[in-house]
């Protein structure tokens, strides 16, 4: 009598899981099918504020000092380790399009020269973007080799 009880709270609980895992399939079908849950970046409202990096594992290099971006209406502002650059700023199907970008030319280190480098390339190189709650994800290069992870600083993220 155990063995059929044992069967049958097994049982149940399978049964309980498939239908959470239909329910959560079909509860999730409106969002972008990513794994992450992350979604596509639809404007320059979503990126309004300041972002800072927090996740460099896919760069072309360790960070050696803090990389920031501001957007601040249609313009870019990016602190990149060495010297900060700025330039025009719109976002096409999830796409940063950063308009030519000005620097500073402040002499660094050559690590932070390096940063610099690689952080403007990414800025010119039309990024695809995704954002996934307070994160923004920046992906750039021969088939997205490189990524870069931020967080939105001070604040919330904009309702969509």
């Amino acid at each position: 009598m155990s063995g059929i009880r044992t069967v049958v709270v097994v049982g149940t609980v399978v049964a309980v899981a498939a239908a959470a895992a239909v329910a959560a399939s079909l509860l999730g079908a409106s969002g972008d099918g990513s794994a992450n849950g992350s979604v596509p970046v639809e404007g320059l409202d979503d990126l309004q504020g300041s972002w800072v990096a927090v996740n460099d594992t896919t760069t072309p290099a360790p960070l050696e000092e803090t990389v920031r971006l501001v957007v601040d209406g249609a313009t870019l502002r990016a602190e990149t380790g060495c010297n900060s650059v700025h330039g025009t700023v719109a976002v096409e199907d999830s796409v940063l399009m950063a308009g030519p970008l000005a620097s500073t030319r402040m002499a660094c280190e050559p690590a932070l020269m390096d940063q610099e480098r690689w952080v403007t390339e990414m800025l010119s190189g039309h990024p695809r973007l995704e954002l996934s709650g307070p994160y923004l994800a920046l992906h750039w290069g021969e088939r997205e080799r490189w990524w870069l992870g931020l967080e939105r600083e001070g604040g919330t993220p904009p309702s969509r």
